[in-house]
């Protein structure tokens, strides 16, 4: 018997060659990086020796699939995947992550992770039904939807309850910010790996399993999780994210400043609560949807029964979409934004990015940097539905002026001259939606982050109010918080990358600790999973070497301090809302944050520290790039 909680196998496929091969992890390495992307991150590093030599769509960059010992468990939250590869969008670390059920279903299906290597001659999908690995043509699938190929192999198959990971269009014309979909709606979004999986000819992974996971003692296991579940059914959080789903933040957000309108420039907007989850429930839900396990039911079912986008229904836009595509393009119809948000998941295209790129090229063409002549007659003006929906389809169709945006701001901006101060993104990636003026913690996590922009980190939410006391984050500590002062912003930066990073290992959605899930439950959980004694601050330490793996990695592609920055317009005070007169001043907060990650004066890891963290041969593998 193996440890709990895995089913102690990886499946490794090549496509060059149509072979499969099983690999199984020594106990000594899932302790050490639990799963999800914290294992995901290592064997990237493993395979890809030289990374700054590989192209992101060469064949030879591993694309890789990772569940961990929570996924598919009693544990409530735990239908989570990770995915990983070199990004082709900022060309370093690149990871997203899922909810739904693909998760859960692949473990049920006998495997941990799959790992894709190679290329496909033509086209193909992979099944995975109880442990049998097929790769199958998939001609008839290639420019397909991501709903129609779900639909398609369902079908193809006989069994309506197979769970798709799949690209859409955006994928297959290898669009830098493509994602991967899966239960009609999830996607696994940041960081382009739809463009990854695109460029391996692999149009879909479908998983089906009836395996039973083991556990160390799944007794205590099942009766500790009930009461898990109840908390969080309990919680406010979870009663109100079930109401108004993850866009219930975006009035409270407004309040504080954090929501970015007008490409960033704006503070104040009168339409914010026509984009709001209030406004949603009242207008287009259906439903909330739940994850595999899950008692919070964020997910939205919406349905649009009149107006020019009547017939569109299925998952609904999150707050990150109705940020995206509404606040930061002034678009203020919640129809029109449940339109752009089906069109995003049917190509197959992060809708944080695409709304990053499409409010760039608004200011660019309101600043005369783009004309009439570059869109083929397109107005790109503020709140310009039509338009903001035919660049959503020019940028996933590769076509006209959609062909540059789809590269990602940073590199658009090198093409259209002059338009730099525009393109707002932190090492390539376009910022979430959140503005770190409103936060000094968030713009250091912004800063320093692995994959570029990201908010997931969710030190901001310390400086919200959100206790922990086991990580010291007491009501005490968390009330004498000041969130424009600097005072303790980068040990809270470095202690959430690090508990987050476990999070994304185990995995499990980070909305539970919203609910009231502590470091204890998770100790406990795992006790119960796998039999391992892990104490709070072993866990904090898997979770900083996690990180140290992904920095070293992006190291050797050559991020140093000069790049843990963010865009001049995030460093300047608005004029008005709830962050007037506010930004951070990053060099002395970078500075305190190095000296405890045990990073020298250019961000990379100290051979002391990485030694520490167990990581030798990383340790080694660095000594050319600080002699």
């Amino acid at each position: 018997m193996g440890v709990g909680g895995y089913t102690g196998r990886i499946l490794l496929i090549n496509l060059s060659e149509r072979t499969t091969k099983t690999i199984e992890p020594h106990e000594s390495v899932l302790k050490m990086f639990l799963g999800g992307s914290g294992l995901a991150s290592k064997i990237l590093y493993d395979i890809l020796q030289e990374p700054e030599k590989i192209d992101p769509l060469d064949p030879r960059n591993p694309l890789i699939f990772m569940t961990g010992p929570l996924t598919g468990s009693p544990f409530p939250t735990s239908g989570r995947y990770s995915v990983v590869a070199k990004s082709p969008l900022t060309g370093i670390y690149g990871e997203a992550n899922a909810g739904g059920f693909w998760g859960a279903e692949l473990k049920f299906a006998g495997y941990d992770g799959i790992i894709f290597i190679g290329k496909a001659e033509e086209p193909v999908y992979v099944t995975i039904f109880d442990g049998e690995v097929s790769i199958h043509k998939a001609d008839h699938l290639w420019g397909k939807d991501t709903i129609e190929t779900e639909e398609i192999i369902r079908r193809d198959h006989g069994d309506p309850q197979i769970k798709v990971a799949c690209i859409g269009k955006a994928g297959e014309n290898l669009v830098p910010m493509s994602c991967i979909i899966c239960d009609g709606g999830r996607a696994a979004g940041r960081t382009g790996l739809g463009a990854v999986m695109g460029s391996k000819n692999l149009k879909a992974i479908a998983v089906r399993g009836s395996k039973e996971i083991t556990y160390n003692d799944k007794d205590r296991l099942v009766e500790f999780c009930k009461g898990v579940i109840m908390k969080i059914t309990k919680s406010l959080y979870a009663q109100t994210a079930r109401k108004y789903g993850t866009d219930g933040y975006m009035l409270v957000g407004y309040k504080f400043g954090d929501v970015p309108i007008k490409n960033w420039t704006k503070g104040v907007w009168d339409d914010i609560e026509k984009i709001s989850g209030e406004e949603m429930a009242k207008r287009i839900l259906k439903k909330p949807v739940a994850c595999y396990n899950c008692p919070i039911a964020c997910g939205r079912y919406i349905e649009v029964t009149k107006g020019p986008y009547a017939g569109i229904k299925g998952h609904g836009p999150e707050y990150e979409t109705c940020a995206s595509i509404g606040a930061l393009c002034l678009l203020a119809d919640i129809e029109a934004i449940a339109k752009a948000n089906d069109l995003c998941t049917r190509y197959g295209i992060d809708t944080i990015s695409v709304g990053g790129a499409i409010a760039y090229a608004i200011e660019c063409y309101e600043k005369g940097l783009i004309r009439n002549k570059d869109t083929e007659g397109l107005k790109l003006e503020w709140g310009n539905a039509d338009a903001i929906i035919k660049l959503i389809e020019l940028i996933c169709e590769n076509k006209g002026i959609g062909k540059i945006l789809g590269q990602g701001v940073a590199k658009a901006s090198k093409i259209i001259k002059g338009s730099e101060e525009y393109a707002i993104h932190v090492k390539g990636l376009e910022v979430p939606m959140h503005d770190p003026r409103a936060w000094v913690g968030l713009a250091l996590q912004y800063a320093t982050m692995h994959r570029g922009a990201c908010h997931l980190a969710l030190a901001y939410t310390i400086e919200r109010g959100l206790v922990i006391s086991d990580l010291g984050f007491t009501e005490e500590f968390v009330k004498s918080l000041d969130r424009f002062s600097p005072e303790h912003k980068p040990y809270i930066v470095k202690t959430m990358q690090d508990y987050t990073g476990v999070f994304d290992s185990l995995v499990i959605c980070k909305f539970s600790m919203f609910a009231g899930v502590t470091p204890t439950d998770i100790v406990k959980a795992l006790k119960y999973t796998t039999g391992w004694d892990i104490t709070i601050q072993k866990l904090l330490e898997i979770g900083e070497r996690i990180f140290n793996v992904k920095r070293a990695f992006n190291v050797k592609c050559g991020i140093r301090k000069k790049d843990d920055t963010l865009p001049r317009r995030l460093l300047t005070p608005l004029k008005e809302g709830g962050a007037k007169g506010h930004a951070a001043k990053l060099e002395p907060l970078l500075k305190e944050y190095y000296k405890l990650r045990g990073w020298n004066e250019e961000g990379i890891p100290t051979k002391e520290k990485l030694e520490e963290l167990g990581l030798k041969e990383i340790a080694k593998d660095l000594e050319r790039f600080t002699k």
